[in-house]
């Protein structure tokens, strides 16, 4: 059997789901707003400075379009039961349908151009707001004034004052009041103010909120304004810890607390409506930096999607980048195992030695592809590097010999030297290799073109020297070299000029040799020529 605590509110949903509970409650909830907030009217007139139920009335004509006349009627309900001196009939039911009409005419600009509960909220998004708040606040205090003028309750040299003193009250209650009855209209929203509510912080702040009114309202009258910055300091602490939400309950508390103080103090209306705009543009204040807080935690949310989708391309482009080699000498293993095999099928028993070389060679390849796809896998996932004490040299020597059929086929000279021949580095092997792989086809890709149809030989030289706790690659070519733009663009990702190539060796190159703690660089010809560090001591042992 159900417990209480889970019946009363599937019984509360169930009723409000009926749209006579609702109309109910709204009127309800209108009714008291009236009664509560009818303080320090102006003189002669109802006019308040702080009207909360104009937020509700233009709340609930934008979730409920038609129902004008039931904002008509709760507005013409307290209009009529807490006057500070009753209206003629006339200009009780023309100046509250004026004033409904004002309210139904700001309703339809929020929902035209300010796009109500939108997600996420925005600057851009929150100015409209206040533009449309701002406006249909004047709008409706001044067709409710127009219609208490014609009937005689207002004279024409007061016209102008009351409509300043109704603008004030309508506009602040809707800049207020309204973005928290929006909030609470959306289920995110919702579920992130029961977060903030499980947050001592917030409550820290609401005390700060209480404690900072009480200072500056227990000043003398004369000294007050000049210490309303204080409140600043709350709004701002929630706004820019909780976002859009931890605003919209700060200004919201602050509201409240300053109408208690009000109310505490018996201030003439003039003060009270001049502390009204102050709650305004501290409410502006801080739902900007809210949406300021929220625009920029949902460009961090982006970014990182973004990254990780361009982690998962570089990723594949490295792989594929770094497969190609492998799986182009596999396939050249393999068709020369068929032919080899054809003829050992014939009878040349005397192939077979050479046939089990080459599969050797493939097996080889197919291994080495294993540890390429592992390793930049855990790179690029999260620049994992197994670094160990590694030879130089040795380094040096199997890049060399992986490249030195293609050179001879090229008809360039591949050179390398390491000075000191003993030296250790602490490195990941086959990322280094990575490195050492790209560097060299690029720069023998480059002293081929150039030397084609000279007289010159084309060449390549790798040399490692040591320079204090590092090691210094350089690979040279007798190639033009780079210059200018080409040599400050040479690291970016961009399409590469070799045919078939994806234009992210050097990139992924940088990456690897950064993640070692080590730099890569380009500098000017003539002649291409690359460097990069990496560290001699292990850097554990350095921490």
């Amino acid at each position: 059997m159900a417990s209480l605590s889970t019946r009363v509110p599937r019984m509360l949903a169930a009723a409000w789901a009926r749209p006579q509970a609702r109309l109910a409650a709204y009127l309800a909830l209108s009714l008291a707003l009236a009664w509560v907030s009818f303080i320090h009217p102006a003189r002669g007139l109802n006019i308040t400075p702080w009207n909360p139920q104009t937020a509700l009335a233009v709340g609930m004509l934008l979730w409920h379009p038609r129902s004008w006349w039931l904002v008509w009627l709760a507005t013409l309900s307290g209009e009529a039961l807490v006057p500070e001196r009753p209206l003629g009939g006339a200009a009780l039911f023309g100046s509250t349908a004026l004033l409904v009409a004002g309210y139904v005419a700001t309703a339809a600009a929020l929902r035209r151009w300010a796009r109500p509960g939108s997600e996420p909220v925005t600057r851009r998004l929150l100015l409209r707001f206040f533009v449309i708040a701002g406006g249909g606040a004047l709008l409706a205090s001044t067709l409710q004034v127009a219609g208490l003028y014609w009937t005689g309750e207002v004279a024409a040299d007061r016209v102008l004052t009351a409509i300043h003193r109704s603008a004030i009250g309508d506009g602040a209650a809707l800049v207020v009041t309204l973005p928290l009855l929006l909030l609470l209209g959306s289920r995110e929203r919702r579920a992130a103010t029961r977060a903030m509510f499980r947050n001592p912080e917030w409550w820290a702040a609401v005390l700060v909120t209480a404690v900072a009114v009480i200072a500056v309202f227990s000043r003398p009258a004369e000294e007050q304004f000049r210490y309303f910055y204080v409140l600043f300091l709350p709004v701002v602490w929630c706004a820019s810890r909780h976002g859009i939400t931890g605003a919209v309950w700060s200004t919201a508390v602050l509201q409240l607390a300053v109408i208690a103080a009000v109310q505490a103090a018996e201030y003439q209306p003039l003060t009270v409506f001049q502390l009204q705009v102050l709650v305004a543009v501290l409410a502006v204040t801080s739902l900007l930096l809210g949406a300021t807080v929220d625009e920029r935690e949902e460009a961090a949310r982006t970014l990182r999607a973004s990254l990780r989708l361009a982690a998962a391309g570089d990723m594949a482009a490295g792989l594929a980048h770094e497969l190609n080699q492998p799986l182009t000498a596999m396939s050249t293993y393999a068709h020369a195992s068929q032919v080899l095999a054809e003829q050992i099928r014939q009878g040349d028993r005397s192939q077979a030695e050479l046939m089990l070389d080459i599969t050797a060679k493939l097996a080889e390849e197919a291994h080495r592809a294993a540890d390429v796809v592992r390793r930049l896998r855990d790179f690029f996932r999260d620049r994992a590097t197994d670094l160990k004490p590694t030879s130089l040299a040795q380094l040096l020597e199997e890049a060399h010999r992986d490249q030195i059929a293609r050179a001879v086929g090229l008809d360039l000279q591949l050179s390398w030297h390491c000075e000191p021949a003993d030296a250790v580095a602490w490195v990941d092997p086959l990322q280094v290799g990575v490195v050492l792989r790209n560097l060299l086809a690029n720069a023998m890709d480059a002293a081929s073109a150039a030397g084609r149809g000279g007289n010159l030989p084309a060449w390549v030289a790798v040399e490692a020297k040591q320079e204090d706790a590092d090691m210094v690659i350089a690979v040279t070519d007798s190639g033009p070299g780079l210059h200018g733009e080409d040599l400050a663009l040479v690291f970016e990702r961009r399409r590469s000029d070799k045919p078939g190539g994806m234009g992210i060796g050097l990139a992924i190159s940088r990456s690897i040799v950064e993640a070692h703690g080590g730099r890569l660089w380009a500098e000017p010809g003539p002649g291409g020529r690359f460097l990069f560090t990496l560290p001699l001591e292990s850097p554990v042992a350095d921490a």
